[in-house]
Parts: C-alpha cells; structure tokens; sequence
C-alpha cells in the first residue's frame, strides 16, 4: 500500500486522496512511509486519563484545592476568583486550568447567582411531534416598532410540519378576544390541528381561549418557563420577518404594519424555499402538492444525469421531502 501511494504522489495526487483511494489512513501512512518502526500497538490500550501522569498534583496538592474552595469566605466567588486568591496568598501552586479541573471533579463550580436559586420548574418538558400537516400549530406573540414609543403587536400562529402561517393579526395590544378570533377564522379555514403550542404569557393561559381550543379537539401544550427554546418554531419565524432586508425599522401606522406583514407572509408562503422542508415553500407542503414537485425534480435531474454523465460523482437525487419534526422530539425516542 506505501509503494501505491507513493506512486499515485509521484503522478501529481496529493496524500490525502491516495490514503482514501488504497484504504489506509493517512497518519498509518506517515508513520510507516517515516520509518517510526518502534511503534507498536497495545492489545489492551489504557486511556489516557487513566495513565499514571509524572507532573500531576499530588492528593495533598489537590485537598488543598478543595479545601480552598469549601472557605467560607469563598462562597460567593466564582472559581476563577478563587483560584487567583489563592496564588496571591501563596496557598496553592498550579495552573488556573487544573485548579478548575479538580473543582468540576469535585462538583463544586456552578452559577451562584441568586437567579439561578429558584426552584426547579414542576412542570413536565413539552414533547410533540409533527408527522404531517394539521399535527402540531406554534404560536406566540411579539412585538413591532411604531412611531416614536407606539408598539404593534403581531400574533402569529403557524403549522409546524409546513412553517405555513395559519393565522396572523396586528394589534395595538395583546387582548385574550383577539386571539380567539384569530384562531376561530384560523381553524374554519385549515381544520383544527391535533395540538396547538405556545408560551406562557397571559393570553396564552386565558382560560376563553384554552376552552375555545379544547372545543374543537386541540390538546394545549406550554413551555417550561424560563426555557427559550421550548417554541423554537415561531421564534424562529419572528427572527426571518424582523431580520429580512424589506422589513422597516419601524412602521408608519397600523395599516402600514398589517400591509407589510399580509405582503410577505404570502411571499413566505408560496416563494420561501425553506431549508428543513427540502427546499419546498410552505404553501406546497401545507397543500400537499410538494411530492408532486419532488417528482418532478427527481426526472429532470435523472434528464440531466443522462444528458451530462461526466458531470456528477453520482446520480443525483432532489433533497428529501420534509420529514417528522417538532418539539423536543428526542424526548420521544428515548421514551420509545
């Protein structure tokens, strides 16, 4: 295998690719075409945090370290802060770095701050998956500018296995009966969906709309608090509106806001090829015409294929069509 490689060098083909081609990892390469002829492998190797260390700290030196850390002086330093009043004092001699790694080791680094004392959350991590159109709506809230200190509020509602924009509307402010006209015109226009997730700000707990959305069939499902990226889909889909080049810093008036918006959530929908839906738009996902241009793809890519050959490494496949998504799904596998 060396000679091969050496000769496929020889013919102007770096190393790399001539490892791959013979099979042979390049580092075995270097070391045997280098002559390293001492080398040779353990049938039972040790980890390497597990080797005996000559320069390691003695268990002497690292009680010192914890004992350092445990001072009662210390309590509400952070390690770092620990760490250099020690050297300063002379009570301790080794690097920032170990004086950290014998503290982790110990358990005894973490945020002191007074808002990380609160109690853990009771509530359960949300976990719902999308299969197909009509599973699982995100909805939330946010804000847009106005002149000078006036704020306008955009509720949005989308279907998360299409990121179709399913309901949206622009307020002066946030107001539990306007949410409930949102989703009524929504739902008589896409059917309800199977569950509808948001986060826990007051009009998404109002107790009208949980019972509006429980009376056509929707299970409700909420954020932890605290948790940001317990709704990553409409987050994700305020951050495409407010960071796209069109969007004004601030708006005019209402009207200007709620024209801007109906503008380009079209455009969104049926122009928008969106990255985790294969490069199809929202609208062709959430009708359901998106196998029909996937097929369509696949034939003039196979079109083009026999028409340039040498133009590819492999036959090309148009990307996959959108598959299962949606909220902590990894909770779900574990507990399959």
């Amino acid at each position: 295998m060396i000679e091969t490689i050496q000769a496929l060098s020889r013919a102007g083909m770096a190393v790399t690719p001539a490892c791959r081609q013979v099979g042979l990892a390049r580092a075995t390469y270097y070391r045997r075409d280098r002559g390293y002829t001492h080398y040779r492998p353990v049938k039972d190797p040790v980890a390497h945090r597990d080797r005996v260390q000559p320069a390691a700290l003695s268990q002497k030196e690292r009680d010192q370290i914890v004992t350092a850390l445990s001072k009662e002086e210390h309590a509400e330093r952070s390690v770092v802060q620990v760490y250099w009043a020690e050297f300063d004092a002379g009570t301790i001699a080794c690097s920032q770095r170990t004086f950290y790694r014998v503290a982790a080791a110990h358990h005894l680094v973490g945020d002191l701050r007074p808002t990380n004392r609160r109690s853990p959350s009771s509530r359960r991590t949300p976990a719902v998956a999308a299969t197909r159109v009509g599973d699982l709506w995100s909805w939330d809230v946010t804000e847009l500018r106005g002149p000078g200190r006036d704020r306008y509020f955009l509720y949005l509602a989308l279907d998360v296995f299409s990121r179709y924009p399913v309901g949206w509307c622009i307020e002066h402010s946030q107001t539990t009966e306007r949410a409930r006209e949102m989703f009524t015109t929504a739902i008589h226009d896409h059917g309800p969906p199977r569950t509808i997730h948001a986060d826990n700000g007051s009009i998404q707990r109002a107790h009208d709309l949980i019972a509006d959305l429980h009376k056509h069939g929707a299970v409700t499902s909420y954020s932890r608090p605290r948790v940001s990226d317990d709704n990553p889909f409409s987050e994700s889909l305020f951050k495409t509106i407010k960071y796209d080049p069109t969007c004004p810093e601030q708006f005019q008036s209402l009207d200007h806001a709620r024209e801007w918006t109906q503008n380009y959530l079209h455009q969104y929908a049926t122009t928008h090829r969106h990255s985790a839906l294969g490069r199809h738009t929202p609208h062709s996902v959430h009708t359901g015409t998106a196998h029909q241009i996937h097929q369509q793809r696949q034939t003039q890519l196979e079109a083009y294929w026999n028409e340039h050959p040498n133009r590819f490494r492999r036959r090309p496949t148009p990307p996959p069509l959108p598959q299962t998504t949606g909220i902590n799904t990894h909770l779900l596998s574990q507990q399959g």
